[in-house]
């Protein structure tokens, strides 16, 4: 009987470090520096002689905000999912970063609104709050500390094949063109990758990629923030599809490293509002009180935009061809609404995927459709969480087969329970901190827990 997504889900966030490694290249490539293409470096240095990373921003590891992560400036929160998988790969990481100044938001320091409605809080909150490039530059020292890996500053721009399977990599700097013989290759290079036109230059096809158009915008602002502080380190505020907030269509706050407050605000369509300071301050008056709090302080530098037009997905696992000794991680292959800060924890669990992939009894010179497989099962749960209430407010209906109806119908019974039932709320929150996949929502218990919740509720809402 094949393994349920949930149960795969549930293996590949194993939190021990594999001991069963060998030695399968002589050199592999990395294309693209960022957490997905470090962290995918951190498995390969396993099974490598030489791991190379090529990453077009440079090769420093100062905490700075690249240009290839143009959403680098924005809140960015690292959810017990990706938190548990990179300790995994980096011991102790999480400790180094809160020394260094990051954040823990326990569930005490932690606080989430729902249209307005403070929501139930839940044993299983642990968030990593600091900025990206912080975090970020404390992954790659890890991973350049490694003896066999090394990183070179260059733009990918292509790759050579040689029968059914990739050859070499082909990058420019600032010395001129450079191709060189590969036996393994991640890419890496985010939302405009162009692995599927280096496909189609090759004679293999391009896979499908399917796109949600969203149009939302961030403005996020940055505030001084007293040490001293006692009450809540990081917040969220969503509002359901239709549902007449004030201003902005969603926010986030965290406390990070520098005693500083990053707070960001969600739009769809015309970010007019907001741009300035008076301006954003004007939308956090409207917000709850963590946001308030946060504005309180000084501003520290601008106010920063980023859009996001659409969520994107390539589809590689349906691909009936393609090239032996190559896969793809992170943003090349799926990216997300931000607001539900799933990028970071994704990219973590590609990782897992990977070393899954290269500790299996497989056969590595035909193509990685194993490795694609467990992907599949990573980006389906994140890409059904986050493009579920975009799809609504678009007003997408989704199916209407009884299979579908019974479907959003626990579902409905669970969302309904979540502020009312802590275990409900828990896993609820579980899926989406990424530690558990949605399919584990209709277990039979959470589903007769969340029945129950919502029954004596309505009695209780009849009596009085």
């Amino acid at each position: 009987m094949p393994e349920s997504p949930a149960a795969t889900f549930e293996r590949l966030s194993g939190l021990l470090q594999p001991l069963d490694t060998e030695v399968l290249f002589d050199r592999a490539h990395v294309l693209g520096g960022s957490i997905a293409g470090l962290l995918a470096a951190r498995v390969l240095a396993d099974h490598a002689r030489s791991v190379v990373i090529v990453e077009r921003d440079g090769t420093d590891t100062e905490a700075d905000t690249r240009p290839g992560v143009p959403q680098g400036y924005q809140v960015h929160t690292l959810l017990p999912g990706g938190r548990d998988q990179i300790e995994r790969w980096f011991p102790g990481l999480t400790q180094e970063a809160i020394d260094r100044g990051a954040e823990l938001s326990d569930p005490e320091r932690s606080v989430g609104y729902l249209d307005g409605v403070e929501q139930m809080s839940t044993p299983n909150t642990r968030l990593v709050t600091s900025s990206r490039p912080f975090l970020e530059s404390l992954i790659r020292r890890r991973t350049l500390a490694l003896p066999n890996v090394e990183i070179v500053t260059g733009r990918a721009t292509g790759l050579a094949y040689e029968g059914d399977a990739v050859s070499a990599v082909r990058y420019l700097t600032d010395d001129g063109g450079r191709e060189e013989s590969t036996d393994f290759v991640v890419d890496a290079t985010g939302r405009a990758s162009r692995l599927t036109e280096w496909l189609e230059q090759g004679g293999w096809p391009r896979p499908e990629l399917e796109r949600l158009a969203v149009d939302v915008r961030y403005l996020s602002a940055r505030f001084k923030r007293s040490p001293e502080r006692t009450g809540p380190l990081s917040g969220i505020a969503r509002y359901s599809p239709g549902f007449p907030s004030k201003g902005a269509a969603g926010a986030a706050v965290n406390a990070i490293e520098d005693s500083q407050w990053t707070i960001m605000l969600a739009w769809h369509g015309d970010a007019g509002r907001g741009t300035t300071k008076d301006g954003f301050l004007a939308e956090c008056a409207d917000l709850p009180p963590i946001f308030q709090e946060a504005a309180a302080g000084q501003m520290v530098g601008d106010v920063v935009p980023y859009r996001h037009p659409d969520s994107r997905r390539r589809h590689f696992a349906d691909l009936d061809r393609f090239p032996a000794r190559l896969v793809a991680v992170g943003d090349a292959v799926a990216s997300f609404n931000p607001v539900f800060g799933q990028g970071m924890s994704s990219a973590a669990l590609h990782a897992s995927c990977l070393s899954e992939y290269l500790r299996s009894d497989v056969d590595r010179t035909a193509a990685a459709r194993e490795f694609f497989a467990l992907q599949k099962v990573v980006v389906d749960a994140a890409w059904d969480v986050s493009t579920a209430g975009d799809a609504a407010r678009l007003g997408i209906r989704p199916p209407q087969t009884a299979k579908a109806r019974i479907q959003r119908w626990v579902l409905g019974q669970v969302f309904a329970a979540a502020n009312r039932d802590v275990e409900v709320a828990t896993a609820v929150r579980a899926v989406g901190f990424m530690t558990a996949h949605p399919r584990s929502l209709a277990a039979p218990h959470v589903v007769a827990r969340a029945v129950l919740a919502n029954r004596r509720a309505r009695r209780a809402a009849a009596r009085g």
